[in-house]
């Protein structure tokens, strides 16, 4: 029953309860309406016919004795006026009585016939007595009127009383019978009522309960169940199953649990494979995502495109970025060890040019000494032939490292080239590289323009050292020629002082010359000092750059990615 209750749909328990009440409301219509009817009916019946019975029996009797009175009086007048007044009051009476027989008459039922059909018999006798009577006074016998009046008469009338009492006693008995019916009827209806409206009641009660928890039950249930929901607990279940509005409510609930579950659990995985760095992850319920949940997949999947195209960008820039750094690195580590052999070669030759410098300057003292003691140099013709010899070999010394300087410049010059193919190459690799590459082509603009300028220096140094050489062979040939002077200086002592001032006069000016050389070389040496802590510092950035590209290349590969050819 409770089952049948329970798959009903809410509509029809709630007419359920609605028709409960109504046939119980019916019910005690009904039984009122019957038991009231009922109640009219036994007090229509008192008010009707007992009790104008009685009423009418008692006025009998009363008028019965008016009767007696009034023949009495009418026997024993004392005057004509007093006799005519007792008649006619008499008469009156009589009639009354006719009267009062026939309305009795029209309120008895069968079983009362007896009782009027008595009455009616012995009040004709009464009457025909009556009648007797006052004939006999008219006639003035009123000794014979009054043996009547005391004899048949009183007979008559005990018996009159009698039957009227009679009536009384049957109607009373009727009416109080009637009474106890109607009281009866009362107490039966009341009882009936009061059992029919407790059965309804209890009736209506137990439908209300098991309506009431069949349908707070399922509420309950899903409440508490949508409470748990909203507080992000899905592991809830739904027992209760019907075929009513609740159980297909419920149904629909726990349908939209399990699809949170499946679609939560999804994104779960979905958000754990991005979060390992796989990037080709995919929803494998897509049939779940419907309605509302749609876009939830739409931007997800999003997500996952717009984040392995960033991280394939990244990979093919690290990816460029290493192989360019790479390339960096390993050109700022040869011009690093260029520029440092540069550097130690100009070291060298500014060590050596200080050298030719000092003895270019003691050649020059000794050329003016020789200069101030041209009139003692007949005296000292073997000292000078030696001291000539030593400045032979001076100029040999000079000329032979006047061609080291040569071959040193052509280093330089060499070096310089290699360092602007170096930071061309550079140059080229950073455009390539784009954005990060643009402290590189800093740095290559920074090295292109230190060998542009170890290119400038070197040629000035190739210039001064080009008037070295001249100057050390116009030295060589005037120490040639001095010697040859010195052989003919017997012959002309004259002519060896003005080639002596000539000496004395080239030597200045080669002193000069070398100066300006020193110069240049220190120029030079600078010039190389910087090239080569830059070029330090180059290599240290690029092998740190080509450290760093690596650790990203590293980094975005610990992440699965996928292009248009598959996955990477």
């Amino acid at each position: 029953m409770i089952n049948y209750i329970r798959n009903l749909k809410i509509r029809l328990k709630l007419y359920i309860l609605i028709g409960v009440a109504l046939i119980g409301m019916l019910v005690i219509g009904g039984m009122s309406f019957c038991l009231m009817g009922r109640m009219n009916d036994m007090t229509s019946d008192i008010s009707t016919s007992w009790l104008p019975s009685i009423n009418t029996a008692r006025d009998l009797t009363a008028t019965l004795s008016n009767i007696r009175l009034n023949e009495l009086g009418y026997l024993t007048a004392i005057s004509d006026e007093v006799e005519a007044s007792s008649l006619q009051y008499l008469q009156k009476e009589k009639e009354d009585m006719n009267g009062l027989l026939s309305t009795y008459e029209g309120l008895i039922d069968e079983e009362e016939r007896d009782f009027y059909e008595n009455a009616r018999n012995l009040w004709t006798r009464y009457e025909e007595a009556d009648e007797e009577m006052l004939a006999l006074a008219k006639q003035g016998r009123s000794d014979e009127a009054r043996a009547i009046l005391e004899g048949e008469c009183v007979e008559l009338y005990n018996s009159l009383n009698s039957a009227f009492n009679d009536i009384i006693v049957y109607n009373t008995e009727g009416g109080d019978a009637a009474t106890e019916e109607s009281f009866f009827l009362y107490r039966t209806a009341t009882f009936l009522m009061v059992a029919v409206i407790l059965a309804i009641i209890l009736v209506g009660v137990f439908f209300s309960f098991v309506v009431i928890r069949l349908i707070k039950t399922p509420i309950s249930e899903i409440e508490n169940a949508a409470i748990r929901m909203a507080e992000g607990d899905l592991d809830v279940e739904i027992s209760y199953t019907s075929k009513d509005e609740l159980g297909v409510l419920a149904e629909q609930v726990r349908r939209l649990i399990h699809k949170l579950q499946i679609i939560i659990d999804d994104e779960n995985k979905f958000l754990a494979k991005m979060a390992a760095g796989d990037f080709t992850v995919d929803s494998v319920c897509e049939e779940e995502y419907t309605g509302g949940f749609h876009p939830l997949l739409i931007s997800f999947r999003g997500i996952a495109e717009k984040l392995n195209d960033t991280m394939l960008k990244i990979n093919q820039s690290s990816a460029q970025v290493a192989s360019g750094s790479e390339q960096v690195s390993n050109g700022a580590q040869a011009l690093s060890q260029g520029a440092t052999e540069q550097a130690s070669s100009v070291q060298e030759l500014a060590a050596t040019i200080n050298e030719i410098s000092n003895k270019v300057k003691q050649n020059a003292d000794n050329a003016r000494e020789a200069s101030a003691k041209a009139g003692s140099i007949g005296m000292e013709m073997n000292v000078s032939n030696e001291k000539m010899q030593q400045m032979i070999q001076a100029m040999g010394d000079i000329s032979s490292c006047s061609n080291e300087i040569g071959k040193i410049i052509k280093t330089i010059e060499d070096i310089a080239f290699q360092t602007n193919i170096l930071a061309l190459n550079a140059a080229v690799e950073a455009a390539r590289a784009g954005a990060a590459g643009k402290g590189f082509a800093v740095v290559a603009d920074e090295v292109r323009n230190l060998a542009s300028k170890s290119a400038e220096a070197s040629k000035n140094t190739a210039a001064l050292i080009e008037n070295s050489l001249r100057a050390v062979e116009n030295g060589t040939r005037i120490a040639d020629e001095t010697a040859q002077s010195l052989l003919q200086a017997v012959n002309g002592v004259n002519e060896m002082t003005g080639i002596i001032g000539e000496i004395s006069e080239a030597s200045s000016t080669q002193a000069d010359s070398i100066s300006q050389v020193t110069t240049g070389i220190d120029q030079i040496s600078s010039v190389v000092q910087t090239n080569s802590a830059t070029a330090q510092e180059s290599a240290a950035a690029s092998e740190e750059l080509s450290s760093q590209s690596q650790i990203m290349k590293n980094l975005v590969g610990r992440f699965k990615l996928k292009n248009s050819l598959g996955i990477l």
